[in-house]
């Protein structure tokens, strides 16, 4: 049993009442990350006897699980502003107010508190989740990305958790240049995905992260040349993922459908989200790449994917939402 797994059992040992908690972690996470790739981090912590997992947004500890319950920020200006709401969370026995150092936060102004569901009944989240996402959106806001020390602290191994436990497709964070030009330490940190397979397999997984192997060869007899420019020189030609490799299972890595052969400069506006394409294959701009840049790099609104089909259409939609920019 993994460190992880081993936290999260003991503070949470019913595994349908963990995995509803870890179900709403899994929306604050999603959450965080529609206000930027670069914005949020999470870990697993261990503080004396006390231990859990926590989400941060920009400099601020947002959600934590331990074995006092789910411990939230909510936007105080909008408790304030909903009175009736505030009351239902006043009068809850579900919810209990933080006390000390960490009832409230000044930098970006919240109230906090402990959410701690009885059972099966989670009815007063709807209500916590307005102010939570709320706080969300201004925190984001104030800070441009996740703090350095803290990008260093995101545990992959985590989101690999979360994944396998919930059967849910989530979002990694992109902090530059790092897991993009590191894929050697995303495999280490990702190898409990694959590492049971058998030997064949697992090369071969591998190899699809960094473009190379039986990935890259089943995409050059789809493709034969670059999937837009229609470019034919193969040495130039990158084999790029459409959910990236990080965020996708064993049988999606390696899946035909999930990759695009790609001219440099397309593969890395791709890859880097500042272009994506939509259902019929056209290019979708996005609004964090300025005219001038498109200019310069020759990527332009009319170009389009040469072909397109039913299987790529689910790969693309992920891609659309969790990897293009989109403007703050």
């Amino acid at each position: 049993m993994s460190e992880i797994e081993e936290t999260l059992s003991s503070i949470l040992p019913d595994e349908n009442y963990r995995k509803r908690c870890l179900s709403l972690f899994a929306e604050s996470i999603v959450e965080a990350h529609s206000h930027g790739r670069n914005m949020w981090g999470v870990y697993c912590f261990r503080e004396g006897a006390r231990k859990g997992i926590r989400l941060l947004v920009g400099s601020l500890i947002v959600f934590t699980i331990d074995k006092d319950g789910m411990w939230l920020s909510l936007d105080a200006a909008l408790l304030n502003e909903k009175k009736d709401e505030q009351r239902v969370l006043e009068k809850s026995d579900v919810w209990r107010w933080g006390r000390g150092e960490y009832s409230e936060y000044c930098l970006v102004p919240s109230r906090n508190g402990y959410y701690v569901p009885s059972g099966t009944d989670f009815d007063l989240w709807p209500v916590l989740r307005a102010f939570h996402f709320a706080y969300l959106r201004n925190v984001a806001n104030k800070y441009g990305q996740l703090r350095s020390d803290s990008q260093e602290n995101h545990t992959p191994a985590l989101m690999v958790y979360l994944r396998e436990e919930l059967r849910q497709n989530l979002p990694s964070p992109d902090y530059g240049a790092a897991s993009d030009d590191n894929p050697f330490q995303e495999v280490e940190d990702l190898s409990r995905t694959y590492r049971e397979l058998p030997e064949t397999e697992r090369e071969s997984i591998v190899l699809s992260r960094i473009g190379q192997g039986s990935f890259r060869s089943d995409l050059e007899k789809y493709w034969k040349t670059c999937a837009v420019t229609g470019c034919a020189v193969s040495e130039l030609l990158v084999a790029s993922h459409i959910k990236p490799w990080r965020d996708s299972d064993n049988f999606e890595r390696l899946d035909v459908y999930n990759g695009l052969l790609l001219a440099p400069h397309v593969d890395r506006a791709f890859d880097r989200g500042y272009v994506s394409f939509d259902d019929e294959g056209r290019i979708i701009l996005s609004d964090a790449f300025s005219d001038r840049d498109q200019r310069i790099l020759g990527i332009h609104s009319d170009m389009k994917l040469r072909k397109i089909e039913p299987n790529h259409l689910r790969y693309l939609d992920y891609h659309r939402k969790n990897v293009l920019k989109r403007a703050l």
